[in-house]
């Protein structure tokens, strides 16, 4: 508590606080974090979480890997069944997209249970190089999609013989 000696003094000095003069930058850094404190707290208290949406577009995890003579590139698609992806290779990379439906259904003494799930996922990976888009290959097993992309063949050039004049 702080005590006042007479009456005319106030409760609580002006220059308690710090100097009558506010460095701009410092109050607009404190408005800034306030704010993202109220953003922060907003989101928590009204925001749906993600996991009950039911439109998620995920990004399964992938691995690109350059063997020399091809690219091998291995994502993760657990659950999927190979009817439900979706694969398109062109000249300057790899889109990877699929979506699948589960429908549980649950009947017991005097209640039904029905519940239905619908997830889509969409990879897009680019390839450094041009590759051979019809012979790619694809592998499904474990719920590890293994796809094998020839790279193209080099086009060699002759030399052309420029005459000075």
């Amino acid at each position: 508590m702080i005590r006042r000696k007479e009456k005319k003094e106030e409760l609580v000095p002006r220059d308690y606080w710090g100097p009558a003069w506010v460095n701009p930058v410092s109050f607009m850094s404190d408005m800034d974090r306030l704010l993202d404190d109220f953003r922060s707290d907003w989101e928590s208290t009204f925001m749906v979480p993600r996991s009950f949406g039911t439109d998620l577009v995920r990004q399964p995890l992938a691995d690109l890997a350059d063997n020399g003579k091809e690219y091998i590139v291995k994502a993760e698609v657990p659950g999927i069944k190979k009817e439900d992806l979706n694969i398109q290779v062109t000249e300057n990379g790899i889109e990877i997209s699929g979506e699948t439906q589960v429908e549980e259904k649950q009947e017991d003494k005097g209640y039904l249970r029905r519940e239905r799930r619908y997830e889509s996922f969409y990879r897009s990976i680019p390839l450094p190089e041009a590759v051979a888009t019809d012979k790619a290959d694809a592998d499904l097993k474990d719920g590890i999609l293994t796809v094998k992309i020839p790279k193209m063949a080099p086009t060699l050039k002759k030399a052309k013989k420029v005459q000075v004049k």
